[in-house]
């Protein structure tokens, strides 16, 4: 089942090169009219992304109702980046309109988008550095564990006793 689904893998992201190859090959031999040809390969790129969101929102629900214990730790998860979202954008964004350039006005509405973005990304980076510091210290206390990765162990294992 698994070299089924790496074969298929394998020839859509094949199938996917070739199509870019072609828009590419397009473009740059009819320099005059590549718009009309960007926007079919952008709208070819919405057409892909759309489907690899669509795969991976399906795999995801597959997997919760096929491990329901998983997912109090995802809503959990889902709850603290919202949380750090919404101290992002109501504790430390602005609501200033932007002018960057004589010509370019930002209203205040998308500059506090950007600023809430900005914020959430530097919270989260800092958490991450903070984690990478602070994660061989504490397993080497004795306060962290490596649980995911002895699931993963156990896991493999099963599966190697099931193909046996």
């Amino acid at each position: 089942m698994d070299k089924k689904i790496s074969l298929t893998n394998k020839i859509i992201v094949g199938i996917i090169a070739v199509i870019g190859l072609i828009f590419y090959i397009m473009i740059m031999k009819d320099t005059e009219n590549a718009g009309s040809y960007i926007d079919g390969i952008l709208k070819f790129t919405y057409v892909v992304l759309a489907f690899a969101l669509l795969a991976s929102v399906w795999v995801w629900f597959k997997e919760m109702l096929s491990h329901p214990e998983k997912l109090k730790q995802t809503a959990l998860v889902t709850v603290l980046f919202l949380v750090i979202v919404a101290i992002a954008k109501y504790g430390l964004a602005s609501n200033q309109p932007a002018h960057y350039k004589p010509n370019i006005n930002i209203d205040a509405t998308t500059s506090n988008w950007v600023d809430t973005g900005l914020y959430t990304f530097y919270i989260l980076g800092t958490i991450a550095i903070l984690l990478m510091f602070l994660s061989p210290v504490l397993s080497g206390i004795g306060m962290g564990g490596n649980k995911a990765s002895e699931e993963l162990e156990e896991e493999y294992e099963e599966e190697s006793n099931d193909e046996a």
